[in-house]
């Protein structure tokens, strides 16, 4: 009897082990080579690289007319008074200074305009990596960039690029 309960513990518990160590599945993904290959991201590059044009050429623009009347400045600054020219480097002083704030600014604007194009193609990959473990019992996904070994039949970056419809 007890070599009957001795071997039926031994049973039980590497039941329990076996079922342990079976639940876990670990998938491995290339996040970056999918991303780079979503539609939506080459259509938000695209659409970024176009803003950030209209932003650079805005701003050449704002600096060209400042370049222009600081050479005005000085080439009329001999026929000026002391007060008006004070008043004028003044001025040009106060929007040198602003150029340096613009430039500031439109980079956080590209940076916010960036982050709403980007932001559901994320979203989306995300959704797409999760659907894609779940289906296939996968309870952990990482990044097949920080893994130095791993199972090449855990890689599921194919996975997500068929239901992505990625070729």
């Amino acid at each position: 009897m007890k070599k009957f309960l001795l071997v039926f513990a031994a049973i039980v518990i590497t039941q329990c082990f076996t079922q342990v160590f079976a639940q876990t599945k670990i998938g491995y993904i290339n996040v970056d080579e999918i991303f780079a290959l979503m539609p939506e991201t080459r259509k938000a590059d695209s659409t970024l690289g176009a803003y950030q044009k209209d932003l650079a050429d805005e701003y050449a623009r704002q600096e060209t007319e400042l370049n222009t009347a600081i050479e005005k400045f000085i080439k009329d600054s001999l026929t000026m008074t002391a007060a008006i020219k004070e008043a004028k480097r003044s001025d040009l002083q106060t929007r040198v200074n602003g150029m340096s704030t613009k430039k500031q600014d439109y980079s956080t604007t590209f940076e916010k305009e960036k982050e709403k194009q980007i932001k559901p193609i994320q979203d989306k990959l995300l959704a797409t990596i999760k659907a894609v473990a779940k289906e296939n019992g996968y309870n952990h996904v990482l990044y097949k960039e920080q893994a130095i070994v791993f199972p090449e039949t855990d890689d599921i970056t194919a996975l997500v690029k068929k239901k992505l419809g990625i070729k």
